[in-house]
C-alpha cells in the first residue's frame, strides 16, 4: 500500500510541475499589455466586431479558446 501511495504522490507532483511549466510558458507567449488590447468576442458582439474591423481595413485574427463562461 505504501508503494502505491508513493507512486500516486509522485504522479501528482509531476502533474503539478508540468502544469506550472505550461502556465509559465503560456504567460511568456503574450507581451505585456496584450490582454488590454484583446477583445472578448461573444455571440452578441461577434458579427459587429468582425464587420467593424473589415470596414476599417484592419487585419483581424480570431482565436477560439475552449473555456467555460
Amino acid at each position: 500500500f505504501l508503494h502505491v501511495t508513493k507512486i500516486k504522490t509522485r504522479k501528482r507532483n509531476m502533474a503539478v510541475l508540468t502544469l506550472a511549466v505550461l502556465a509559465a510558458t503560456a504567460m511568456a507567449i503574450y507581451p505585456d499589455g496584450h490582454w488590454d488590447r484583446a477583445t472578448k468576442l461573444t455571440n452578441d458582439n461577434f458579427d459587429s466586431e468582425i464587420q467593424k474591423n473589415i470596414d476599417a481595413g484592419k487585419t483581424l485574427f480570431v482565436r477560439w479558446i475552449a473555456s467555460e463562461g
